[in-house]
């Protein structure tokens, strides 16, 4: 049987394919060309497999061995055909990757026989041998170069082996620092460096380091003050952020050596030596530091255990890392020092991450704890809400993992006064209470802490202390449930801090009487900083009650008092109408009084007239009757002139009527050209002629000085007219009254004074704006009144044009006058004004528009 060209293409295209997906790991795809009942015969002494299964369980397991780092090369192929069978002969060189170059490791034969099935080319059976390359030509095997190749192998296994060992110390160390790494790298928080220091003496403790007795940690700050790690000691760090001791290295030259060392070299490691002596030194430095470490170094030393220790130390973060050894250190202890410590630095860099991230977002937990308790400050409407602060301030000093099982405010604090507390705890005590004052511990620290400007204090009570407290305090809680107080009585004991504020006190309790620490102490300052502010405005919102309440009450009676203005009001109203024309009537009865006096002349003058009238008729009858014509003449005459003068008079007569008339009347309210020296002359003779009619012993000098150039002036003349007159009539009383009054001596040496004259003045004016300006009200008629009478005295004289205000005895005055002369002018548009001094005399002043 000879295969053609195509078929032996097949087989080698199956060679290749069959080779690389082996070498390159792809198993799947180089199993498909095995058939199921597949047997094989290696080159080795457990290459013997009797199904494909087999042999494919095998490759699974070591191909990770061969897979990209072994390859074939120098390939020679031999086909022969065994109908129904192909006999494969290949010979070949294996090469192997080792330390990324390749290298050769040994020839290799195989024989494949291979069987077409179903059109698919299948591997029935494989041999495979390596031959050996050491036998020379006619030796049946290679005793001379097996020989040879032993010895250097022993010596090479020697080598080698020193080689392994100091790799495998290389290792172990470098083993033991990745585990403190990964521990490192395990850290969550802060607290989680007790495991990474835990684990660094643990690695130590099996890196067998000759001697080793124990690991510290020395951090140096810029004083030289230096904090011990002493994790070989008693009561050693449990927690990272304790120490087992401090000290002043400045203070302890011996203790304090490697900082002169830090300072004076750049090394990264050193050994400190200590004999006994210096041992002995040393110890006495740490017994003024910590006595019991002291102690059982000491024991040691004298018990000839620790005769000489050598402390190698490297550089760390802020410090040293030092393993005491009672030996002195072996080759490899620097690099296992150095490594350690070079593994603590990332924990402790990692430390200080977690530890300022742990603070950064404590101090946020903080202030949006804070920020809980101003929200619902600010959101207070009544000052009865107090009690929902006071419950979130308990809810988030709680949420802040204080142990707090009681909070409270005091407020109205009075030394030895009664106790106010609002409170928040779980039990079913009232959110307020008030109790009477009585002496205890925590009173007593309190008064104690406010006398001496203290902000803060702690309090501690055991279990007697606290139910004695307590015992005293329950008396004063009313409707306390006896489960509430059983709770009370029987926890273990008390622990308090105080924060006492400007206007308040805030306080936190645990039952457990577990003192509470400076960082949670600084905290309760903060909510007490915080709650000042909430008193503040409780504070404002119970003054704002206050004032509501003052206000409602207020409202109330405000409604009463002008229910009762009300009535009171209609009734002035009705008094005032009366007193209106109470005043009206008193004016009209003065004018009238003055017009009769007026009238009287001109009807004497009439009746005079009337009576030698007739009589000069008679007499013109009898000369008539004489015939003396003449005389008749003369009489005829005569009788003309007293017709004329009785006319004249009764004219006069008629004008004051009707003057009386419009007086009298109502005022129309309508507007009219007036003249007002004539207005003004009018009244000051009727008001003069009305005061004596009334009292015939009244006298007084009148002075007029009126201004022609007036003219008439658009007024309401009964208006105006009678304002005239209200102020003459004041002026004729003020200075009658004075009159009646004695006058007391004027001159020196007690001389009598000069007789009173009374006397009132009536001026008007035409006053006009000053140049280039209106003025006030631009043009104006100006009318005074003046009198040389009493004056007015300055305390009442901003009084006199209030209504119902008079000067005059009860009964003689309405108190109307002024107050409705007054609004007259103001309804002209003018001003009513009075200059005065007292015991002088008084000026008004009407000025009205012209």
């Amino acid at each position: 049987m000879k295969l053609t060209k195509k078929e032996e293409a097949e087989i080698r295209q199956l060679l290749d394919d069959y080779w690389n997906s082996y070498f390159s790991g792809n198993i799947d795809h180089w199993s498909t060309y095995l058939v199921d009942d597949y047997r094989n015969i290696g080159g080795t002494e457990e290459e013997i497999w009797n199904s494909k299964k087999e042999i494919l369980d095998y490759t699974y397991r070591i191909i990770d061995q061969m897979k990209g780092v072994s390859e074939i090369r120098n390939k020679q192929v031999q086909i022969i055909p065994y109908d129904p069978y192909v006999m494969v002969h290949e010979l070949m060189d294996i090469y192997i990757k080792i330390e990324n170059e390749w290298a050769f490791y040994q020839k290799f034969r195989l024989s494949s026989l291979i069987q077409k099935k179903n059109d698919e080319l299948k591997v029935l059976h494989q041999h495979g041998s390596y031959p050996d390359s050491k036998t020379l030509e006619g030796e049946a095997f290679a005793f001379d170069t097996l020989q040879n190749e032993n010895l250097k192998l022993q010596q090479a296994i020697k080598t080698r082996t020193i080689e392994l060992e100091q790799k495998n110390r290389e290792l172990e160390i470098e083993a033991a620092t990745e585990r403190v790494r990964v521990q490192s790298m395990a850290m969550l928080q802060p607290g989680d460096l007790k495991n990474v220091n835990k684990e660094l003496l643990t690695q130590l403790t099996k890196l067998e380091i000759p001697g080793l007795s124990g690991v510290s940690f020395y951090f140096i700050d810029p004083d030289e003050i230096v904090t011990v790690w002493d994790l070989s000691s008693p009561g050693n760090m449990t927690y990272p952020n304790s120490y087992s001791f401090r000290y002043d290295s400045k203070k302890f030259p011996i203790l304090g050596e490697f900082v002169g060392i830090l300072k004076s070299t750049k090394e990264d490691y050193f050994v400190l030596d200590f004999p006994k002596d210096k041992l002995l030194l040393a110890n006495e430095e740490l017994k003024h530091i910590n006595i019991n470490i002291a102690n059982i170094a000491k024991t040691a030393i004298d018990s000839g255990a620790l005769l000489h220790q050598w402390n190698p130390a490297a550089r760390i973060t802020d410090g040293i890392l030092s393993i005491d050894m009672m030996m002195p250190p072996t080759d490899d202890t620097k690099t296992i020092v150095l490594k350690m410590a070079g593994a603590f630095n990332q924990a402790y860099t990692r430390f200080l991450d977690l530890q300022k991230a742990e603070e950064q977002a404590r101090e946020a937990q903080i202030e949006t704890s804070l920020e809980r308790v101003r929200s619902r400050s600010m959101g207070m409407q009544k000052s009865e809400e107090l009690k929902d602060v006071i419950k979130i301030v308990y809810q988030q000093i709680t949420h802040l993992k204080i142990n707090c099982n009681h909070a409270g405010f005091v407020v109205d604090y009075t030394p030895k006064g009664d106790w106010n507390f609002w409170i928040a705890d779980q039990q079913d005590i009232p959110d307020k209470i008030t109790h009477p004052y009585f002496d205890s511990v925590w009173a007593n620290q309190f008064n104690e802490a406010k006398a001496n400007g203290v902000i803060l204090f702690a309090t501690y009570l055991n279990f007697e202390e606290k139910n004695t407290f307590y015992n005293e305090l329950l008396l004063h809680v009313p409707g306390l449930p006896q489960t509430s107080k059983d709770f009370y009585l029987n926890c273990p004991g008390l622990a308090a801090s105080t924060v006492l504020l400007e206007d308040v006190g805030l306080y936190i309790e645990n039952f457990l009487a577990i003192p509470y620490t400076d960082e949670e102490n600084n905290i309760l300052l903060r909510f007490g900083k915080v709650f000042q502010q909430s008193y503040t405005r409780f504070l404002d919102l119970k003054n704002a009650e206050a004032q509501a309440l003052r206000a409602e009450q207020d409202l109330i009676a405000i409604k009463e008092a002008r229910k009762k203005a009300e009535e009171a009001l209609i009734e002035l109203q009705f008094t005032q109408k009366q007193l209106i024309q109470s005043e009206k009537m008193a004016s009209l009865g003065e004018l009238t009084a003055g017009i009769a006096h007026e009238i009287q002349n001109p009807l004497n003058f009439v009746n005079n007239f009337s009576e030698v009238s007739s009589e000069l008729i008679s007499e013109m009858v009898e000369e008539f009757d004489k015939g003396n014509f003449d005389e008749v003449k003369a009489i005829a005459d005569d009788v003309k002139q007293n017709l004329e003068k009785i006319n004249h008079h009764g004219q006069r007569a008629a004008d004051i009527v009707k003057g009386m008339l419009q007086h009298s009347r109502s005022s129309s309210g309508v507007k009219e050209p007036t003249d007002i020296n004539a207005l003004a002359d009018e009244y000051l003779r009727l008001a003069y002629h009305g005061l004596r009619a009334k009292d015939k012993t009244f006298n007084v000098t009148m002075k007029t000085e009126y201004d022609e150039s007036i003219g008439k002036v658009n007024i309401i003349p009964q208006d105006i007219g009678r304002v005239v007159l209200n102020l003459i009539t004041n002026a004729f009383y003020v200075v009658n009254e004075k009159a009646k009054t004695p006058q007391p001596p004027k001159g020196e040496g007690g001389q009598p004074s000069e007789n009173y004259e009374p006397t009132v003045w009536v001026t008007t004016k035409l006053i006009s704006p000053p140049s280039g300006g209106s003025g006030v009200m631009g043009r104006s008629i100006q009318i005074k009144v003046s009198d040389n009478g009493g004056g007015i005295p300055p305390k009442i004289l901003d009084k006199i044009f209030q209504p119902f205000f008079t000067t005059k005895p009860t009964g003689q005055g309405t108190g109307l006058g002024l107050s409705l002369s007054y609004d007259i002018v103001k309804a002209h548009g003018g001003e009513l004004k009075v200059e005065t001094k007292e015991g002088e005399g008084s000026e008004f002043i009407i000025q009205i528009p012209a």
